[in-house]
């Protein structure tokens, strides 16, 4: 896992009263923009996605995944080994969905990728695992 910065480019026309002053704004004004231009926005995006409105992407150097307690990471309960049999302390996964699949039944936990000693992602295999099965 790595973080990545997304930033996007957001454009949309609102239609604002005569005094509306652009170089020297005030509270008022900041609402009139949130309040006319944000539901606009999330039309926009609800309609054309994100693809066209990307300005850039790069990873984040200043803050890799893991540094940040926003940094979470999900790993069944080993208080039955038998139900987890395979995976090992270290293997955690990023989405609580794809953990809660692989082992179904069994206690999902929450931590920052911080308290997991060397943390190794296996989402992909237990997704591939499980589209394997499928096929057969």
């Amino acid at each position: 896992m790595k973080s990545i910065l997304v930033e996007f480019s957001l454009t949309t026309r609102i239609v604002v009263p005569d005094d509306f002053d652009v170089d020297n704004m005030s509270d008022s004004d900041y609402d009139i923009i949130r309040e006319k231009a944000v539901p606009r926005f999330h039309e926009k995006l609800d309609t054309e996605g994100v693809g066209d409105m990307i300005a850039s992407i790069e990873e984040d150097e200043e803050m890799p995944f893991g540094s940040s307690s926003e940094d979470v990471c999900y790993q069944p309960s080993f208080d039955d080994l038998d139900k987890v049999d395979g995976l090992f302390s270290f293997q955690v996964f990023a989405s609580k969905e794809v953990a809660e699949k692989a082992f179904p039944g069994v206690e999902i936990l929450t931590y920052n990728v911080g308290d997991i000693e060397d943390p190794s992602f296996v989402d992909e295999q237990y997704i591939k695992k499980k589209k394997s099965k499928k096929k057969k």
